[in-house]
């Protein structure tokens, strides 16, 4: 068994297809198909299954999957390092959504004033994308809101944020207080995509007190949301720190729901296994100081 069995189970796990994963690998069908054979006679073990016209990972795949990842993105950063051994290296940086937009690009700028040659990539995606990037350490370290959902990843709070309901300037909910739950049965809801932190909390916060919410619409794009709360289309739930100029210039007005209570933590993830360069570390230090000025 060698790296590169290793290699091809994984292209395979996740393409879930023979053929897709051979091309992806530069191989033959053939040669990709007996690279398999000959782990699953490693480990005497079956680890995929004929399913209709695809394949199915079986159980033995999908306890060797992690650890399988784990190994490559192991060998990925020593070769890195050692080929970047006289160079100031490369950060992956991911972030949610909401900290992308508003608090990432700031970080940052400020960040590569100390290292302006430094190497930097930055995904911004919805959390649970983010977080499976950590897990495969496509990224080195993220920037999301809400909790994790992998006892693999470890999280430090670096910053407190809330939650509002916001509506357009017209809407007979603008500036009220104490709003009941039960006041917006008939509401227009426009929601950040499922598995947002955004969209995860809002939920989880009102299904505790039996209200549940359902969309007319799901984006990705809080700016879009914002437009369309602006607009009159209907009310959002939005966090607090990216709606700051629109409140300001009363584009949108906010309300307050009684005994509703929607603040939350923005997190530093990183996986556990993950090697603090000195360099990440002084940008984990950064992120912790700037929280304490917001």
């Amino acid at each position: 068994m060698t790296l590169k069995h290793i290699r091809i189970f994984v292209t395979v796990y996740q393409e879930m297809n023979i053929t897709g994963a051979a091309r992806q690998l530069g191989m033959t069908q053939p040669a990709t198909s007996l690279a398999i054979r000959e782990l699953e006679q490693h480990y005497g073990t079956k680890l995929f299954e004929r399913s209709g016209r695809g394949i199915r990972a079986t159980e033995a795949a999908l306890h060797l999957y992690p650890d399988a990842v784990r190994l490559l993105s192991l060998y990925q950063e020593m070769d890195g390092e050692m080929k970047n051994w006289n160079t100031n290296g490369k950060l992956r940086i991911g972030s949610s959504i909401s900290i992308g937009s508003c608090i990432l690009p700031h970080l940052l700028t400020e960040f590569l004033r100390k290292y302006p040659d430094l190497d930097t990539y930055v995904k911004v995606d919805s959390s649970d994308l983010i977080e499976k990037n950590i897990l495969e350490n496509n990224l080195d370290f993220a920037l999301i809101e809400g909790r994790v959902h992998s006892d693999k990843i470890r999280s430090e709070i670096i910053m407190e944020d809330e939650l509002i309901p916001v509506c357009g300037r017209f809407h007979p909910l603008a500036d009220k207080k104490d709003v009941e739950l039960e006041a917006l049965k008939n509401e227009r809801f426009l929601m950040r995509e499922k598995n947002s932190g955004t969209r995860e909390l809002a939920e989880s916060v009102f299904a505790l007190k039996d209200f549940f919410i359902d969309p007319v619409w799901e984006s990705t794009s809080t700016a879009a949301l914002i437009n369309a709360v602006c607009a009159g289309l209907g009310i959002s739930i939005l966090p607090k720190r990216m709606l700051e100029k629109q409140l300001r210039t009363h584009q949108v007005f906010s309300f307050s729901l009684k005994d509703v209570n929607l603040k939350r933590y923005y997190y530093l993830i990183y996986h556990e296994n993950k090697f603090i360069s000195p360099i990440m570390q002084d940008f984990f230090e950064l992120a912790h100081q700037r929280a304490k000025t917001k």
